[in-house]
């Protein structure tokens, strides 16, 4: 399992999670890789354990008001995948009653982050 860091999942986390959503309606979570850098790749997850549409970047750099979401220079030169995972998991939408049972999310997790993942409670 990627090692445990204060990555934090803000409220552009979870618009950006919305958005993707909203583009697959068949998805029923977004699987994410947090960087060491606070930037995240994101994707959408079907119940089949399926990718849902294209892996997409969301910069942990600070948003200047009226400017474009600015690129971080470290995922500019290696696309974040050099190693510098430190959280991986699915953003689940709803309340806790609302979503899969643990069983799904973990049989799901699996299938996308390998043997290994376990979803934290």
């Amino acid at each position: 399992m990627a090692q445990k860091t204060n990555w934090q999942v803000s409220n552009d986390f979870e618009a950006f999670c919305m958005e993707i959503l909203n583009a697959y309606p068949e998805a029923i979570g977004v699987a994410y890789k947090g960087l060491d850098c606070g930037c995240a790749l994101l994707c959408g997850v079907s119940a089949g354990s399926q990718p849902l549409g294209p892996l997409r970047y969301l910069s942990g750099q600070p948003r200047q008001p009226g400017r474009r979401q600015p690129i971080c220079l470290k995922c500019k030169f290696d696309d974040g995948l050099r190693g510098r995972v430190v959280r991986e998991g699915i953003f689940w939408p709803g309340t806790r009653d609302e979503r899969p049972d643990i069983e799904l999310r973990n049989l799901i997790g699996r299938s996308v982050f390998g043997t290994h993942y376990e979803e934290e409670t």
